[in-house]
């Protein structure tokens, strides 16, 4: 149990580790009860139920505790459920939703399959560390009888809670900051439906209710439960492999799952293990490369980067140049980022990432008008290409688009 609550002190001080090993295990039962049970302290402090409950459990252990206080009391945990359910039912679903719609990943069902206990489970672990940090302040301010200062109590956890949806959906959908913004405010319609789900409460609380929803969701979450164990059990054995001193690939792609959830010093840590096993291990090494680029460590991307040339110049199709480009670029050495563009685009010459990166450093270097034919260049690429492919390429798309209006 000691390891379902860790995660939940470390978003308070690592809340991108904390959420980075939340979609890795996903404890989504754990993070369920977590949620509800914070939601109905929370709740029933500011509403004055909790007193009004204990002074009745009190007295109900001097007379004899009735079924009616439970039933008082599981009427009270439904109550303030409510905006569980809602982000259980209604808003998570919406979130995935939306994130398809501004990056296309195969059909709504196999996304909602395969990532919905992931993106619950963080979201759920936030809602809880929200509220509890909360309870602190409500319970002091809830001696002031002011209506406004329970109304601000009862906004009070949202602002935390919504700079942890962020990074939530960031780190289990791997959007841009843009895209989650995008996503939050494409979900935030969804609240229209708030209103219903005080009146579905009720009807949950019929036993035979529950019986009939239970066995209309099993298929659902069965499959969602075996699609999460499915994972954890491929991480399990991939880490089993990596016993094997002379196994590199199986560091290897240790590594790239964790490079997946962000967790960049394991995932180098990994790589470096692959490479020390087999020094002509070119992924790794082109990992490495990228991974040292992201962190503007550029000296150390061009090493890594010479090395997978030095071994494999065409690998990956190639884009190794690419990288090598875009790290030149960076450290505004426009010459040779010009040589590595030039150098993948003589293979590629359709590639929009390339010929967008290549047209900033022809713009870097003087050359006004090259730099925007490489820019219109990007706007043919991606209009003429498959849709599947225009989804994943369309940044390059109205990157280039600024570029030409600004000038």
């Amino acid at each position: 149990m000691r390891s379902k609550f860790a995660p939940l002190i470390k978003l308070l001080y690592k809340p991108f580790e904390a959420m980075a090993e939340l979609r890795a295990n996903a404890p989504f039962i754990a993070a369920i009860l977590f949620a509800v049970i914070s939601t109905f302290l929370y709740y029933s402090l500011l509403n004055g139920w909790l007193l009004a409950l204990l002074q009745s459990f009190a007295n109900g252990s001097r007379r004899g505790r009735s079924p009616a206080l439970f039933v008082y009391f599981f009427s009270l945990v439904t109550q303030s459920a409510t905006p569980v359910v809602f982000l259980a039912v209604v808003f998570i679903p919406a979130c995935l939703l939306a994130a398809n719609l501004f990056e296309r990943r195969g059909s709504f069902r196999l996304l909602l399959s395969q990532e919905y206990a992931p993106l619950a489970t963080c979201i759920f672990y936030s809602w809880t560390i929200t509220h509890i940090v909360m309870l602190i302040p409500a319970i002091f301010f809830m001696q002031m009888e002011s209506s406004p200062t329970r109304t601000a109590l009862r906004f009070a956890p949202l602002p935390f809670f919504i700079l942890l949806l962020v990074i939530a959906l960031r780190i289990v959908l791997h959007l841009s900051y843009a895209q989650v913004l995008g996503v939050i405010a494409a979900a935030t319609f969804s609240l229209i439906l708030l209103p219903l789900v005080p009146r579905l409460m009720v009807w949950i609380t019929s036993p035979f209710l529950l019986i009939i929803v239970f066995f209309a969701l099993r298929t659902f979450f069965s499959e969602i439960i075996s699609t999460q164990r499915a994972r954890e059990n491929f991480q399990q054995n991939l880490k089993a492999a990596t016993l094997n001193p002379a196994d590199a690939s199986a560091h290897y792609n240790l590594g790239l799952i964790h490079q997946q959830r962000g967790e960049y010093e394991e995932a180098k840590a990994a790589f470096q293990q692959a490479i020390e096993i087999d020094e002509d291990e070119v992924d790794a090494h082109y990992q490495l490369g990228r991974i040292a680029r992201q962190q503007e460590r550029l000296a150390d991307a061009v090493k890594y980067f010479d090395a997978v040339v030095t071994r494999a110049p065409q690998h990956n199709l190639h884009e190794v140049w690419r990288e090598i480009g875009r790290t030149y670029l960076q450290a505004s050495q426009f010459e040779d980022a010009r040589f590595a563009f030039e150098q993948f685009l003589e293979k590629r010459p359709s590639d929009a990432e390339a010929l967008y990166h290549y047209g900033l450093t022809l713009q870097s270097l003087g050359q006004t008008e090259k730099a925007a034919a490489q820019m219109r260049a990007v706007i043919e690429s991606v209009s003429t290409s498959p849709s599947y492919k225009q989804r994943t390429e369309r940044r390059w798309l109205k990157d280039a688009e600024a570029f030409l209006r600004s000038k």
